[in-house]
């Protein structure tokens, strides 16, 4: 797996949870800094715990023959990308909204959105030959796309958020998926 897939992949995470980044700092656009560096901190270490921890498992158990490997990673990015697409399609924008204030909400939230980093990471794990330097790679988007959400939130406000990101990043998982059809089927390089 290349550099380049590993950012594909890091930007599918960040838009798979794009809408609960923006929900949030709608809702903590009036609560003070502490807060807010609160709820980033708490969604940034789930996810990029998640992530480690699926990467390292991908590694550890993968198989010898990177064809298997490849099938795994394929099964987790169709079904995976199929279902962030379908229902990023199917879900209201307004069926999200969380009250942020409470840190049980961010608890399970932050719980919620770390499955999705365990799954990718695993099928990353499967393939990866520098799985910390993909993990980290992986860290530094979530990181940002967390941060960007919360600025954008607070600049533009709630007006802005009528589309939905969550069928870019199922759009980007199907992209990585073809292009392990293309190499299981030896028409990619």
């Amino acid at each position: 797996m290349n550099n380049f897939e590993i950012f594909i992949l890091a930007i599918a995470l960040v838009f798979n949870s794009w809408t609960t980044y923006l929900n949030a700092g709608i809702v903590l656009s009036k609560e003070p800094l502490l807060r807010k560096v609160n709820y980033s901190g708490v969604m940034f270490f789930f996810q990029f715990i998640m992530a480690g921890v699926g990467i390292w498992a991908g590694n550890k158990f993968c198989s010898a023959d990177v064809r298997v490997n490849m099938m795994i990673s394929l099964s987790v990015f169709l079904v995976f990308g199929l279902k962030i697409l379908l229902s990023g399609i199917w879900t209201q924008a307004d069926e999200k909204a969380f009250d942020f204030t409470d840190n049980k909400v961010v608890m399970f939230t932050a719980l919620a959105e770390g499955i999705m980093p365990l799954f990718i990471g695993t099928a990353i794990g499967v393939l990866s030959l520098h799985p910390y330097m993909h993990w980290m790679v992986t860290g530094i988007f979530l990181l940002a796309g967390i941060l960007l959400g919360l600025w954008v939130a607070n600049r533009i406000g709630s007006g802005a958020f009528k589309l939905r990101f969550g069928p870019i990043g199922g759009l980007l998982l199907l992209a990585a998926a073809i292009k392990l059809i293309l190499n299981l089927t030896n028409f990619g390089i």
